[in-house]
């Protein structure tokens, strides 16, 4: 693959992380994975807010009596990224779970 091919693939990650990171900046603390990994199953909504800042999304589950918030970033790699975590009827989390977005994986179209 040529340079031409080459940049038009990495094109759209790049707009997209700096999206992503546009986005994170204007929501105060820094979010990455270091950040990320120090929210253990037991901290509180607080702990979570003060660490990281509010949550760019939140969903509730009914029925599991629980609800989750989720957090845009960059991570490690420079890939965009969704960082969650659940929390219990009490307020506790629960689990934590980040994943890359918009990333096929496989063999990057060779």
């Amino acid at each position: 693959m040529g340079r031409t091919g080459i940049l038009k693939l990495l094109a759209p990650a790049a707009i997209a992380a700096a999206s992503v990171l546009a986005s994170c900046a204007a929501y105060g603390p820094p979010r990455n994975d270091t950040v990320f990994s120090q929210i253990k199953p037991g901290a509180t909504e607080e702990e979570v807010r003060r660490l990281v800042g509010p949550p760019d999304e939140a969903m509730p589950f009914p029925n599991t009596h629980t609800h989750a918030w989720s957090y845009r970033y960059v991570d490690t790699w420079g890939f965009a990224a969704d960082f969650s975590v659940t929390f219990d009827a009490d307020g506790r989390a629960v689990s934590t779970l980040s994943k890359r977005i918009g990333y096929g994986g496989g063999d990057h179209g060779k």
